[in-house]
């Protein structure tokens, strides 16, 4: 796995299917924001075109590129890792996230194998990523479940 930083949408698969659901869902823009002329960031680039159809569309581009027709349960920790970065990323731009992506983010980070070269920086920013993704349900009004 291409994995480039610590946090879980800093890894190929990720960045990928983000890339991919962002121009799905606003196209031209999205590449005309991405030129490499354009003063924004990639972080400001995100930020500003960020919804629930762009976290949509990256869920879907990262299913496409394992296969539809393979189970969620069926994925690889890599892809697991993948989805729950994408969860994690648009959470950190403000976008709501429905309630089950949002417990299945959570439940793969918590259950993530850390065999990192960085693994006590990949430990504390797993944790924030848990705990971004609790306060986003408590903000939403959605309790997590009892195990939680």
């Amino acid at each position: 796995m291409g994995q480039w930083g610590v946090k879980s949408y800093e890894n190929d698969s990720a960045a990928e299917a983000l890339d991919a659901g962002f121009e799905r869902v606003h196209g031209v823009i999205y590449e005309d924001l991405m030129d490499d002329r354009n003063p924004l960031s990639y972080e400001q680039v995100q930020q500003r075109l960020a919804d629930p159809r762009t976290l949509e569309a990256s869920i879907a581009a990262l299913e496409d590129s394992v296969g539809p027709a393979t189970a969620p349960e069926a994925w690889d920790e890599e892809t697991r890792l993948a989805l729950a970065g994408i969860v994690v990323r648009h959470a950190e731009l403000k976008v709501a996230i429905p309630e089950p992506w949002r417990q299945r983010a959570i439940d793969w980070l918590e259950q993530e194998p850390i065999d990192w070269h960085e693994a006590t920086a990949r430990r504390l920013r797993r944790q924030k990523e848990i705990d971004l993704l609790r306060r986003t349900a408590a903000a939403t009004g959605c309790e997590p479940d009892a195990g939680a």
